[in-house]
């Protein structure tokens, strides 16, 4: 049996702009973190082989940049097919089976412009990109991936309604409807399955006996859920028309009526709020930053260590304060008036919040504060409406972007007959930030940037910028002023959503299987794998909503509360097993976070090995498990810190010039597994 860990490009692999991908993009277009050197990978994978050869490992899985190997449309570098033959003798040479994987959600901007995974050419180009890395580097490896978890990458086309924002690129343009989504979704899901196919069959035409597969993302799912999701995804996957028709896919509900339509309140851009609103276009790009007396002695971030850190209470600041300022004692305020009040009693020596509030907050007394330090992290300000106001959402798109004004759709939707039938707008803004939004408490006349841009929605929905009532809003009052109290039932809702579409990762081995219709997986690309890729992180035993909850939050880029379940490992590998009695398996990921749901990566590590072992003991033939992943990595545009390092060796992606390889303690934990699982006595092992 095989063991061995993992990496991918994109994550680990040092940016270029002349390689740049269809993720590199998507971060840099929505403010994302980049993934700048990454862990250099490129420069110091021997350094990382030599790692995991240390630990036992058998296998080592990494992923080719297409990229990187296909810069212009049918033109290959033979230097950068030259560097991944290297890694592949490196791996083979410190005795470890290469994975490759031949496309790790990453495709190279030239194919996007396309069409991507739904423009007609997409198979073909993959099959002829799978060819030229096969004839590349076959003679040496066995295994290969085609795409890696292809279920997620529909989540590029297809948004359930509580997200603000897609998980994944491409992205549909802002107010895309379900039924734009659908027809997306569909084909790349259609692409997908066909470029499978003639990949697969491009690799084996260069070796007969490569073993092609792909590894869809499974989660732990009571029993009795996942048959029913199964048996729902066959039947109702039996026409377009009923596809369209049935659960989620169809599912719509009045929006939301709030105190106000919309919120323009120094409101960024998260996931977590997204789950409550849609999110315009962001109209200011602001940076935390931090406010300090003048004459502080404290001018940057690592000068704050043991000082007292005001934040503002349910703010993004405070979120990201304990990453951002390690060290200093961080103290919540209800608004900036009681932190500029703690500043000046002594009783806090910095204020951290975003640049464009500070920059108002020290306009309003000239000389007495300053703003020092290095940008910690980017803030993108947005405007929210409640989820279904699409309408309303594309005329605040056209003022953001300083298009001219266009004719309001005939037959508005909902949230926006709201409006026009009352006649006014009703906004949320901030009221004591000068530039922002700002009333003068003697006069009571606003101004600043928010209350010109709803001023100019209110404009073009009546031809009047004074038809809107402006309410100001505190950190706290954002989100929940654009609910009505009928959102009292939107964890019901929201779960009935996730059950009957997010969750439904099987649709890749049902057409694998050949029970998925041919307009969704077209004739001769059912069966065509040679082994069965799974990867398994989460899981939850029951629907209790707080498990569900957590399972939302790790979907959403939560790992630190993600629900842990190792029980539901075993019972996926059989299931796996079961639905291709006649293939291999092999766990292609799986791996946690430091710690997860209260769960140290130690104890994950080894009670989900422990279930691997007893599925192969009761008869499932796993052939390999390789742990995700070797070192920390740039995850997909996250921050980087505790909450998505999946790391067996810790990397300071941000803090550490030189990306040391620090060994964790699931280094030593991991290496015990092995020897144990593969008869090696620790003595015995390299």
């Amino acid at each position: 049996m095989l063991f061995g860990v993992a990496t991918a490009d994109h994550q680990c692999e040092a940016y270029e702009a002349r390689w740049e991908d269809i993720r590199d993009r998507w971060e840099r277009e929505r403010e994302l973190t980049p993934r700048g050197r990454a862990t250099d990978f490129w420069v110091r994978y021997r350094e990382d082989v030599e790692l995991a050869r240390r630990l036992g490992c058998t296998a080592f899985r990494f992923s080719v940049a297409w990229a990187r190997v296909e810069p212009s449309p049918g033109v290959f570098d033979t230097a950068v097919l030259d560097h991944y033959r290297e890694l592949v003798a490196a791996i083979v040479a410190a005795g470890m089976e290469p994975v490759v994987t031949l496309m790790h959600y990453t495709w190279p901007l030239h194919v996007e412009d396309e069409g991507g995974l739904i423009g007609d050419a997409f198979p073909d180009r993959f099959a002829a990109y799978a060819r030229v890395v096969a004839e590349a580097l076959a003679g040496q490896v066995r295994w290969w991936l085609t795409f890696n978890e292809p279920n997620q990458l529909v989540y590029g086309y297809l948004k359930p309604w509580w997200q603000g924002e897609y998980r994944m690129p491409p992205g549909l343009p802002a107010g895309a409807g379900v039924e734009e989504q659908l027809r997306c979704a569909r084909h790349a899901m259609r692409a997908l399955f066909l470029a499978n196919a003639r990949g697969r069959e491009a690799v084996k035409a260069v070796r007969a006996d490569a073993m092609v597969g792909t590894n869809p993302f499974m989660l732990g799912l009571p029993a009795w859920l996942q048959r029913f999701l199964d048996r729902r995804a066959v039947r109702l996957s039996r026409s377009v028309g009923s596809w369209d028709a049935s659960g989620r896919w169809r599912a719509w509900r009045p929006p939301a009526a709030g105190r106000v339509d919309l919120v323009a309140a120094e409101l960024s851009a998260t996931a977590r709020r997204g789950r409550d609103l849609d999110f315009s276009r962001p109209y200011r790009v602001a940076e935390l930053r931090l406010l300090v007396p003048a004459g502080s002695p404290i001018d940057r971030a690592a000068h704050a260590r043991g000082a007292v850190v005001a934040v503002g209470r349910g703010t993004t600041a405070e979120a990201a304060a304990r990453r951002l300022l390690p060290g200093a004692t961080l103290r919540p305020v209800a608004d900036y008036e009681a932190a500029l009040a703690d500043l000046a009693a002594g009783r806090a020596a910095a204020l951290l919040a975003d640049d464009a509030i500070l920059a108002g907050l020290a306009a309003r007394d000239e000389g007495r504060w300053a703003i020092v330090g290095e940008p910690l992290r980017r803030e993108r300000y947005v405007v929210g409406v409640p989820t279904g106001y699409r309408d309303l959402l594309q005329v605040v798109d056209g003022v953001i972007a300083g298009d001219p004004p266009a004719p309001l759709p005939e037959a508005p939707d909902l949230g926006l007959r709201r409006v026009l039938g009352r006649g006014r707008l009703r906004a949320g803004v901030t009221a004591d930030v000068p530039g922002l939004g700002f009333r003068d408490p003697e006069t009571g006349e606003w101004s600043g940037q928010e209350v010109e841009l709803v001023r100019e929605v209110a404009a073009r929905l009546f031809g009047d910028p004074c038809r809107v009532d402006l309410e100001p809003l505190a950190t706290a009052e954002r989100v929940p002023a654009l609910r009505s109290w009928t959102r009292v039932f939107d964890p019901l809702l929201r779960w009935i959503d996730l059950l009957l579409c997010a969750l439904d990762s099987n649709w890749w081995f049902l057409g694998i299987q050949g029970r998925l219709p041919e307009w969704l997986c077209p004739k001769g690309c059912e069966g065509q794998q040679d082994y069965v890729g799974v990867d398994y992180y989460w899981g939850v035993p029951t629907i209790a909503l707080h498990r569900l909850r957590q399972l939302s939050d790790s979907i959403a880029g939560d790992f630190a509360h993600a629900p842990v379940w190792p029980a539901a490992m075993r019972r996926v590998l059989r299931e796996a097993a079961a639905m291709f009695p006649d293939q291999p398996v092999l766990v292609v990921e799986n791996g946690s976070v430091p710690v997860a749901s209260g769960v140290p990566r130690v104890e994950y590590l080894r009670t989900h090995v422990r279930e691997v072992l007893r599925a192969r003991a009761e008869g499932v033939p796993v052939e390999g498990y390789l742990c995700w992943a070797i070192t920390s990595n740039r995850e997909w545009g996250l921050a980087f810190g505790p909450s998505n390092d999946f790391g067996l060796y810790h990397v300071d992606l941000d803090g550490d010039p030189d990306l040391a390889r620090v060994p964790t303690e699931s280094v030593e934990v991991y290496r015990e597994l092995i020897a144990e699982a593969t008869g090696a006595g620790p003595r015995s092992l390299p």
